[in-house]
């Protein structure tokens, strides 16, 4: 009998702590997976935050964890700053690759960026500056995702990069001189601030008119790798050189008829602050240019 209630005694026991780690919260959970991660990939020096978020229709707190990479020498950001962000997402699992590249940042206002762990974290740098943010999946996207990029109940591990463009001639120079580099390309600067590369100077006929019609065959693309425009040179594009963009008008008279050159072109020689064709802001292009034909 003394036996039996001692068996009793160690299931109920069993059963208590079984019942204890199933009562865990999604906060605790998570919570303990980070930490986790932290340690088994020697993530070092990361703060713990809180934070707010909406639990239905209630307010709760929860923590974040955050390490400055660098901490800028730009601007400082607030409510109700404009800022461009870049960023880098995958989750501690891989699972997630999600992304706004350097060369295409997204511009909205702090107090708009979401997740909250992101635009807290922001106020930790200046502009040019650098953090690293891992966020909770109920500080993120909770349970049901967002998009085919990330799915629900995923804990993010973010890199957030504030743009330091009040300069904003240094900073696209920056970019395309960055873009190069990684690319491993070959690129003059002019004295505009327009890089090329004479790919075959041409032998023919060269533009000597503003007035001139040059028949090119192209692709431009941003330096996301994104092609907006293109022309082949079964259907070349015949158009007045007056009526191209300025990049086009500073750096296409540089070959002749029968030439091919390429282009890096700063914004401002392109479409300029305002989005165009389906071109965001600001963007920086990329062209490779066949010029056919010139009748001056």
């Amino acid at each position: 009998m003394i036996k039996k209630i001692l068996s009793l005694s160690i299931i109920a026991i069993l059963a208590l702590g079984a019942c204890k780690k199933e009562t865990r919260s999604l906060q605790e959970i998570e919570e303990q997976n980070i930490e986790a991660y932290l340690k088994s990939n020697n993530l070092t020096d990361f703060k713990k935050e809180k934070a707010t978020y909406t639990n239905g229709s209630s307010v709760d707190t929860a923590f974040y964890y955050y390490k400055v990479i660098n901490p800028g020498t730009g601007e400082e950001v607030g409510y109700p700053s404009y800022v461009g962000v870049s960023q880098t997402t995958t989750s501690i699992n891989k699972s997630v690759k999600f992304e706004f590249s350097k060369y295409s940042p997204q511009y909205n206002y702090l107090g708009y960026i979401t997740p909250t762990s992101w635009r807290e974290s922001l106020l930790k740098i200046k502009k040019g500056g650098e953090v690293r943010v891992i966020t909770p999946s109920y500080l993120a996207y909770g349970k049901t995702g967002s998009g085919s990029s990330l799915p629900g109940n995923a804990i993010l591990d973010t890199k957030l990069s504030l743009v330091n463009d009040v300069d904003r001639v240094a900073y696209e120079d920056k970019l395309i001189q960055e873009y190069l580099v990684e690319k491993n390309l070959t690129a003059t600067k002019d004295a505009n601030g327009i890089y090329y590369n004479i790919i075959t100077p041409g032998t023919g006929t060269a533009i000597t008119s503003t007035a001139a019609s040059v028949k090119v065959a192209y692709t431009g693309n941003l330096l996301t790798g994104s092609v907006f425009d293109s022309a082949t040179n079964s259907s070349p594009l015949t158009i007045n050189i007056a009526s191209t963009i300025e990049g086009w008008r500073i750096a296409v008279p540089l070959i002749k008829a029968g030439g091919k050159i390429k282009l890096y072109i700063p914004s401002r020689y392109g479409y300029g602050a305002t989005p165009s064709n389906g071109l965001p802001a600001n963007a920086i292009l990329e062209f490779e240019i066949e010029l056919i034909e010139v009748t001056n």
